[in-house]
């Protein structure tokens, strides 16, 4: 049974390995850097991810019913099919899958799904930033105090700009307000009804 080390000591095993804290590896040879090892994210990101993608029922645009078509034909649609093999798959004809669509709860789903993976691939690349500001803030400087007058001069103006000594910026707000109220009727067919999907039947 390995000793168990105290704060910042690295742990022994067994064959003589040693696990330094920062998750390095001294085998008796040379350390080893654990480049393939996957970073767990704390538990304040791990709340902060699960709560913006938990959603509930009641959250969807449409029935649960009508929800399924939508999914199926969103899901064939970012895989990369076109309607007429996504009516093959689905069994649903060309013009009902036109119509789901244009239809306003395909295209919330369409961009909540863009959106959070947006926002994942922005969260991976603010981590980045974040890591390295140290480094880019030291380059920074560095910049400042060397080079010719240009690259000074563009230092300094990026230190000041992100110090919060930018120069105050003027927006010129122009409004127009045209027409009035305007309300549409529009009388819908069986035809006009958006499709479902039979999810009990057998394909």
């Amino acid at each position: 049974m390995p000793e168990l080390p105290s704060a910042g000591e690295p742990l022994r095993l067994l064959d003589g390995t040693l696990v330094y804290p920062g998750g390095e590896i001294d085998d008796g040879g040379s350390r080893v850097s654990p480049a393939g090892f996957v970073e767990i994210p704390t538990h304040r990101e791990a709340q902060r991810v699960i709560t913006a993608t938990r959603r509930k029922l009641a959250d969807l645009p449409e029935v649960p019913r009508t929800m399924n078509a939508i999914s199926v034909v969103l899901s064939y649609t970012l895989f990369g099919l076109d309607d007429e093999e996504i009516a093959i798959a689905t069994g649903l004809s060309v013009e009902q899958i036109g119509r789901l669509k244009v239809g306003e709860a395909f295209t919330q789903m369409h961009e909540a799904i863009v959106r959070t993976i947006v926002d994942s691939e922005t969260d991976v690349v603010r981590d980045i930033l974040a890591k390295n500001a140290r480094n880019a803030a030291s380059t920074m400087v560095e910049a400042l105090n060397a080079g010719n007058r240009s690259d000074r001069m563009a230092a300094a103006r990026d230190i000041l700009d992100r110090s919060g000594h930018r120069p105050a910026d003027i927006v010129e707000h122009r409004h127009r307000v045209d027409g009035g109220l305007v309300i549409e009727y529009i009388r819908r067919g069986s035809e006009d009804l958006p499709p479902v999907i039979d999810m009990e039947r057998g394909i």
